[in-house]
């Protein structure tokens, strides 16, 4: 009985420092312009999707991902790009891990207020992403309240040799 337990806290702490492990180096990997977007795009469409179970606007989601859809593919694609070139072999597990805790995150932020509220400001944010023009989608998702809530940082812009002299 207590090998067993021991194997447990063993396999808890390894898994835990699996965890540290993987948030440090997600955090130490900066983002593009593009795969800031990307990011930025899928924690939006976490939110629309948590929102559309939610508050039943599934009309309103499949109207986002039709309208947009040229547009989430090739932020889906950045996305991929991202997680291969921080993460390598692991990249398609660890984009995984993320997505899923992007709609864990909504979840959460979703319970800090009550169902009537939450769900008026779901369907104004579904109104405003309608509105919004299809090529400007990049633009719009850097400007959302909860944009920064994926935790990667975008790279710095370095000045062009040409700028400095």
């Amino acid at each position: 009985m207590k090998k067993c337990r021991r194997l447990a806290r063993w396999a808890l702490v390894a898994t835990a420092a699996q965890f540290a492990v993987s948030n440090v180096a997600l955090a130490a990997t900066c983002a593009s312009p593009v795969e800031k977007a990307a990011l930025d795009a899928r924690v939006l469409q976490s939110e629309l999707m948590v929102a559309a179970l939610t508050c039943g606007e599934n009309a309103r989601y499949n109207a986002f991902v039709d309208k947009f859809q040229p547009e989430l593919v090739g932020l889906g694609q950045a996305l991929r790009s991202y997680f291969s070139r921080a993460f390598g072999k692991s990249g398609e597990f660890q984009m995984d891990q993320f997505v899923t805790k992007l709609a864990n995150d909504a979840t959460v932020r979703r319970t800090q207020f009550t169902m009537p509220q939450y769900c008026a400001d779901a369907v104004n944010l579904f109104n405003s992403v309608l509105s919004v023009e299809r090529a400007a989608l990049r633009d719009y998702v850097s400007q959302i309240p909860f944009a920064g809530e994926s935790g990667i940082e975008s790279c710095p812009v370095q000045a062009s040799r040409e700028s400095s002299n």
